[in-house]
C-alpha cells in the first residue's frame, strides 16, 4: 500500500495519468535502498540491479531548481514553459444578435502555457535507464554539489554494480559535472551532455550581492520557496554565485583543465532569450458588421448537427436563425511586447536569456556542439532537446 509520503512525492512526478515511470519490484526496492544508504528520499530511478554493465543516464539539474525539471518540467519550472515562438489563434465566441463593444481591449494574456513531457518519460519510451535527484545545495558552493555527485555515483556502484554512465546536465549542473570529471581519475562516466551551462560565466552571478536577503526570502516565503523546492523538503544554507561570474577563479581553473581524452563532451547552447509574449485581445473589426450569408450556412450546420444527435458543444454557439444572430464575435490577439529577462546583456542579445552562446560552448575542437533556437528554461523540455539527448545516448550505446 502506498504511504502518504510516497503519494505526496508522486503527485509532483505524474501530471499525466497516462504516464508513470517504468518500474518493477526490484527497481522499487533498489530505489529505496539507495535512498536509505545516502539518508535521502529524493532519488528516483528506473535502474534494475540485475542490469550491471548497462548504460545509465544520470540527470543533473541546474541552479535554484530540482529534479522536477526532468520529471515534470511544467511543475519544475512553475508553469514558465511557454509557446513564445507562435502567436495564439483567434477565439470564436459564437453568433449574436448585436455586435460586440468596438475598440475596447477585452483582456490581456501571456503566451500559451505548455505542459511538455519530462525527459524521464522520453527515456522510458526508449527503454533507457535513468536516475535523478534534487541537489541539497542548489544555490550554494559548486564544490558542495561536486562532493554530493561523487556520493551519488559511489552509491550507484554499490547498489547497481558497474554501470556505464552518461550525464545529461542543465546549466549549473554542467559545471558540477565538469568539475567532478576534472577532479576524479577513475570514473564510470563516458559522456557529458550539457545544456546552457555557463562555462564562460553568466550575469546571474550578480545575485551574490543579495545573498542574505535572498536566502531569507527564499526560505521563509512559501510562494517563493515553491519556485525552487517543490516538495518543501530542502533549505537554503548558503547562496554562492560568484563561481559563475565571468572570469572567476573557478571558471578559469575549469577551462584550464580542458577535456579528458577518455570522456566525450557535448555542449548545447540556446539562442532565443524570449521568455513570453504579452497580448491584448480585441474584437475583430468584421464583428461589427452582420454576416447574413455566413450565418445562414452556420444555421444549416446547426440543424444538421442536432439531427445527427451531435454533442451540444458542437452546435451551441452556432446561430439559431441567420436573421436573429448575424454577428460573429471573434477575439484576436495583438502582441504588445516581448518579455526578456534583462535587456543589454550578451546572455539576452546572443544567448538563451541566462547564458550566452559563447559561454555555453567550450573552446575545444573535440567537443560536439549544438546551437538551438530555445531559451534557458525550455531547452531541456522541447522536442529539439529530446532529439539531441536520444541521439547522443544511442550513439554512445552503439559505440563499443
Amino acid at each position: 500500500m502506498i504511504s502518504t509520503t510516497d503519494l505526496a512525492e508522486k503527485i509532483f512526478t505524474i501530471r499525466d495519468p497516462n504516464y508513470s515511470k517504468r518500474t518493477s519490484p526490484k527497481i522499487s526496492a533498489s530505489e529505496k535502498a539507495i535512498n536509505k544508504a545516502l539518508k535521502r528520499k529524493d532519488i528516483e530511478t528506473t535502474a534494475n540491479p540485475d542490469s550491471e554493465g548497462d548504460f545509465l543516464v544520470l540527470l543533473i539539474h541546474g541552479f535554484a531548481t530540482s529534479k522536477y525539471c526532468w520529471l515534470d518540467p511544467d511543475i519544475g519550472n512553475m508553469g514558465w514553459v511557454k509557446e513564445y515562438q507562435k502567436d495564439p489563434e483567434p477565439v470564436d465566441y459564437g453568433w449574436h444578435s448585436i455586435p460586440p463593444p468596438p475598440f475596447i481591449p477585452v483582456e490581456w494574456t501571456l503566451s500559451e502555457q505548455l505542459v511538455p513531457k519530462g525527459v524521464t518519460e522520453i527515456l522510458d519510451q526508449h527503454n533507457i535507464d535513468w536516475l535523478t535527484y534534487s541537489q541539497k545545495s542548489p544555490f550554494g558552493d559548486i564544490e558542495i554539489s561536486v562532493k554530493e555527485l561523487k556520493e551519488i555515483l559511489n552509491a550507484i556502484k554499490n547498489e547497481f554494480g558497474k554501470r556505464r554512465i552518461i550525464i545529461i546536465a542543465h546549466s549549473r549542473g554542467g559545471l558540477i559535472s565538469k568539475r567532478y570529471l576534472d577532479t576524479t581519475e577513475q570514473t564510470p562516466v563516458e559522456k557529458l551532455v550539457t545544456f546552457g551551462t555557463p562555462y564562460g560565466g553568466t550575469f546571474f552571478s550578480a545575485m551574490e550581492m543579495f545573498r542574505l536577503p535572498s536566502k531569507q526570502f527564499l526560505n521563509r516565503v512559501k510562494a517563493a520557496r515553491r519556485l525552487w523546492d517543490v516538495s518543501q523538503e530542502r533549505k537554503i544554507d548558503s547562496i554562492s554565485t560568484k563561481q559563475m561570474a565571468p572570469r572567476s577563479d573557478f571558471l578559469i581553473e575549469l577551462s584550464s583543465k580542458g577535456c579528458r581524452e577518455d570522456i566525450k563532451y557535448v555542449n548545447v547552447a540556446g539562442r532565443n532569450s524570449l521568455i513570453t509574449n504579452v497580448y491584448t485581445w480585441r474584437w475583430e473589426t468584421s464583428c461589427l458588421l452582420p454576416k447574413f450569408m455566413q450565418a445562414k450556412e452556420k444555421m444549416d450546420l446547426r440543424k444538421k448537427l442536432i439531427a445527427e444527435n451531435s454533442s451540444i458543444h458542437e452546435w451551441y454557439d452556432l446561430p439559431s436563425h441567420y436573421l436573429l444572430n448575424p454577428f460573429n464575435w471573434i477575439l484576436i490577439p495583438n502582441k504588445i511586447f516581448e518579455f526578456y529577462p534583462r535587456i543589454g546583456y550578451p546572455e539576452v542579445l546572443r544567448g538563451d536569456g541566462a547564458v550566452s552562446v559563447e559561454s555555453a560552448l567550450m573552446d575545444d575542437d573535440n567537443v560536439k556542439q549544438y546551437i538551438i533556437n530555445k531559451n534557458h528554461v525550455d531547452m531541456t523540455c522541447c522536442q529539439t532537446g529530446y532529439d539531441i539527448m536520444i541521439r547522443e545516448i544511442k550513439e554512445t550505446m552503439n559505440t563499443d
